[in-house]
């Protein structure tokens, strides 16, 4: 009878390394970094919601092929532009008003459940920071009137 042999143990971070020595090259590659995306994506807020500025917005034709539409993308000085859907365009409006306007606010984009195409998936959600008033004092309120 012939004896089976056992399998290698095989010390990956040592394997890891070796490569790397010899060949120069990266091992850790992760597809985000390899193909990186145009624009932000619910992934990108998971963890930490993003704080941004609006630089523009502009209409684009978005997606590939057959499926490009015509969308409404919000360009942000600090990081990649993002697609706005109906709600958040909304949320902008409702807080900032016409698009003209919404040059130079901050907004803080985070990640959030919501439907798609009947499914309950991650989505991105604007929350629109906008000034708190200032506090109503003697130097703030309008002088009364004597008649």
């Amino acid at each position: 009878m012939k004896r089976r042999r056992q399998p290698r143990k095989t010390d990956h971070a040592e394997l890891k390394t070796e490569l790397q020595l010899v060949h120069n090259y990266e091992v850790d590659m992760r597809k985000k970094d390899v193909f990186p995306a145009k624009f932000l994506k619910s992934a990108d807020a998971k963890t930490k919601p993003i704080l941004a500025t609006i630089s523009h917005v502009a209409m684009e034709m978005v997606g590939q092929g057959a499926d490009q539409k015509k969308k409404p993308v919000l360009y942000l000085e600090e990081c990649k532009p993002m697609v706005l859907n109906a709600t958040n365009w909304e949320a902008l409006e409702e807080a900032f008003g016409d698009s003209d306007e919404w040059i130079g606010h901050t907004i803080k984009i985070k990640c959030g459940r919501t439907q798609f195409q009947g499914k309950v998936t991650d989505g991105l959600r604007i929350d629109p920071i906008t000034p708190k008033p200032a506090p109503d004092d003697d130097f703030n309120s309008p002088a009364p009137i004597d008649f």
